[in-house]
């Protein structure tokens, strides 16, 4: 074979000076990110938080919305439910809170609303002498 039909190595030439490694970007990446730290430094000011870089997520943006749809429906669920339990255990708790009142009970209610209904009857009997005595 000459040297014309030779396939060049991929190392060399345009395609093989392109090629980077992860290691190089990693290194590149943390080159950057010291420079920021110092430019911020020489500013005296603490660096903002840095993004988080996104993952890869390889589905379609349907199937996206679909799961986003699915956990929006299951989360309304679950606090609907959450509500449903609330309300019941109340009512629960409400009818379990009225009883039967008992025989001294009663008298001592009917000695109140007696006491509360002479003190207006007297009340009623001053205020309408007052009245006859300035209408003379």
């Amino acid at each position: 074979m000459d040297d014309s039909t030779t396939i060049p190595s991929l190392s060399a030439g345009v395609v093989g000076s392109r090629f980077v490694t992860e290691t190089e970007l990693d290194t590149a990446k943390a080159r950057r990110d010291e420079q920021w730290k110092a430019a911020y430094a020489r500013l005296g000011q603490e660096p903002p938080p840095q993004q988080q870089e996104d993952s890869y997520d390889g589905r379609s943006l349907a199937e996206i919305a679909k799961q986003e749809e699915w956990e929006e429906k299951t989360k309304l669920g679950k606090q609907c439910n959450a509500h449903i339990f609330i309300i019941l255990s109340t009512l629960t708790l409400a009818a379990n809170q009225f009883r039967a009142l008992e025989e001294d009970e009663i008298m001592f209610l009917d000695s109140i609303r007696e006491r509360q209904e002479a003190e207006e009857r007297l009340r009623k009997e001053q205020d309408g002498e007052q009245v006859k005595n300035f209408r003379e």
